[in-house]
């Protein structure tokens, strides 16, 4: 891990918050749309992907306040894309999806928001229980699954939407998903 923490408690925090971030956008439920082509999944190869998103995001994390908004935008499709390109032998139709990239990369970025290590971030994470939130008072109007979307502009369908409602109380979208993420 090529990254200068400030203490052990950081690196500590860092390390977690890397791992629970990865395994909450590999561990999909969604059987329709896996992460892993299962007839060629290696331990080895799984855990070499695991390892270069965690370079990726810590990478990420030293650049984080000098990106902008569309910044971290490229930097989702940048991570799915890579991913993709490296390891597609092993990846459900040769993708690394933007859903499971957005995934990671917010999530990753709100564990080191909530606890103080950087800047408030653009964006939430996006998955069934957002889903949820966001269609709640919209008619006619339907969302791909996390899961399943593969390009940037069924992410930023979501993104617009919260947006818009984040607007309507006085929210960023950070604070809206902090007030709508709750599990139940």
């Amino acid at each position: 891990m090529n990254y200068d923490f400030k203490n052990k408690k950081e690196e500590f925090l860092v390390v977690e918050f890397l791992q629970y971030s990865i395994n909450a956008g590999l561990q999909t439920r969604n059987e329709e749309f896996p992460i892993y082509r299962l007839e060629n999944l290696s331990l080895d190869f799984a855990k070499r992907l695991r390892n270069e998103i965690k370079d990726f995001l810590l990478v990420y994390l030293k650049d984080f306040n000098r990106v902008d908004e569309n910044g971290h935008v490229s930097r989702i499709i940048e991570l799915s894309d890579k991913i993709s390109k490296k390891y597609s032998e092993i990846l459900y139709k040769k993708r690394f999806r933007i859903g499971v990239s957005q995934k990671i990369v917010n999530l990753f970025l709100k564990y080191m928001w909530t606890s103080g290590q950087i800047e408030m971030p653009f964006h939430c994470p996006i998955d069934n229980i957002i889903k949820t939130k966001v269609l709640k008072g919209i008619k006619n109007k339907t969302l791909k699954d996390w899961t399943e979307f593969d390009k940037i502009t069924d992410y930023m369908k979501y993104i617009d939407i919260i947006r818009q409602k984040s607007k309507d109380l006085n929210l960023t979208i950070a604070e809206w998903e902090l007030e709508n993420c709750k599990r139940k």
